[in-house]
């Protein structure tokens, strides 16, 4: 992004196009509660002939480091067309070690954000008002084209869930749900501002309460209505779209957090399931060869000082507790047992005997 003497050059495109853009100072301000006034108190700072508001909502950084960040941005035209831009960022959502919500709002605006500032390139008006409704919509739909990467990330956490489903990765469950919830809150954070928005009419009453009220009451622009209404009505309409997209993900969200419900007690009765199955082997492998031990004794074959009583006495166990390992792993619940497994249960019985050997050969003999 260009910048040149304490201002910035937004609107532009990247790389900038000629004839678009307005050169524009960016601050932060202060994060409010909605409809606390802070509007009316800035427009009133700034001394503007026209002051805009629009909702600002974007996912910037690469993939591992994404962050979401939730506001409003403040755009004040003076009567010398001097631009000055204000983003006021309550929260911000950050992608490292899980989506969480960063403790501190961001208090400046960072390279990432200034540029998210270039697009969509617009070219600006000099009039003072005409040049406030153009940014505040252009910013506007620049939040409400954000919508289809928020929805990218939706897709991403329905492929985690997807791959949990069917095993092929291994994900916790109780993790992967915060981030739903965390996701929802700033989706919903950014509803907040959309519909704040809607309402005020991008603050507009503040300076024209007349279009304010003939853009609520009119459905169409009446002839009478200044030029650059049908930009303000088209920044409303953005802002209007982003509501219902953003409602849209909300619900989808919200399908998936009580799918994930529903699966996580599925999962602990699987988890059941297959605790009974293991208890059930370890029950067979210690408990059988102690039967064969106890009905038949284990005098004559001890100690196994000798191939022969080593055969006799280890086969019966080993081919005892084989097969109920085989049939604890035929009948695992959800999911299908693989190679490995079945290597990995010769490997423990072949423990299991080689113990019993070197047990019985050290035993004394009669």
């Amino acid at each position: 992004m260009e910048f040149r003497d304490g201002r910035y050059r937004l609107l532009a495109g990247e790389p900038a196009r000629d004839g678009h853009g307005v050169w524009a100072t960016v601050a932060g301000e202060a994060a409010s509660a909605p409809y606390s006034g802070a509007q009316q108190e800035a427009y009133e700072r700034s001394a503007a002939t026209a002051f805009l508001t629009a909702p600002f909502v974007r996912l910037i950084g690469e993939r591992g480091r994404r962050r979401i960040v939730v506001g409003q941005v403040y755009v004040a035209v003076g009567a010398g067309e001097e631009t000055a831009v204000s983003l006021a960022l309550p929260a911000a959502w950050s992608e490292i070690g899980g989506w969480h919500q960063e403790p501190d709002p961001p208090g400046h605006a960072d390279d990432a954000l200034l540029a998210t500032l270039s697009e969509p390139a617009h070219p600006v008006p000099e009039d003072a008002r005409s040049a406030a409704a153009t940014i505040a919509k252009a910013l506007a739909e620049a939040s409400h084209n954000e919508v289809y990467r928020l929805r990218g990330l939706r897709y991403e956490m329905e492929r985690q869930i997807a791959d949990l489903l069917a095993h092929r990765r291994n994900t916790a469950l109780r993790p992967l749900l915060a981030e739903l919830v965390e996701l929802s809150i700033a989706i919903g954070r950014a509803r907040d501002q959309a519909r704040e928005a809607i309402r005020e009419g991008l603050w507009v009453w503040l300076w024209d309460p007349d279009t304010y009220h003939r853009n609520r009451t009119e459905p169409r622009p009446s002839p009478d209505a200044p030029t650059w209404a049908s930009q303000h009505r088209a920044a409303v309409r953005h802002c209007e779209a982003l509501d219902e997209q953003l409602a849209e993900e909300a619900a989808r969200l919200h399908d998936l957090l009580s799918s994930m419900s529903t699966f996580a007690v599925a999962q602990d009765g699987e988890a059941q399931q297959r605790f009974n199955l293991i208890a059930a082997v370890a029950a067979a492998g210690l408990g059988l060869p102690a039967l064969i031990l106890s009905l038949y004794g284990a005098d004559s074959v001890l100690p196994l000082d000798s191939f022969d009583h080593a055969w006799r006495a280890l086969l019966p166990i080993a081919v005892a507790t084989l097969v109920a390992a085989v049939v604890a792993l035929r009948r695992m619940p959800g999911r299908a047992a693989r190679p490995r497994h079945y290597a990995l249960a010769g490997m423990l019985v072949a423990a299991l005997v080689t113990m019993l050997l070197l047990a019985g050969a050290l035993a004394p003999g009669r």
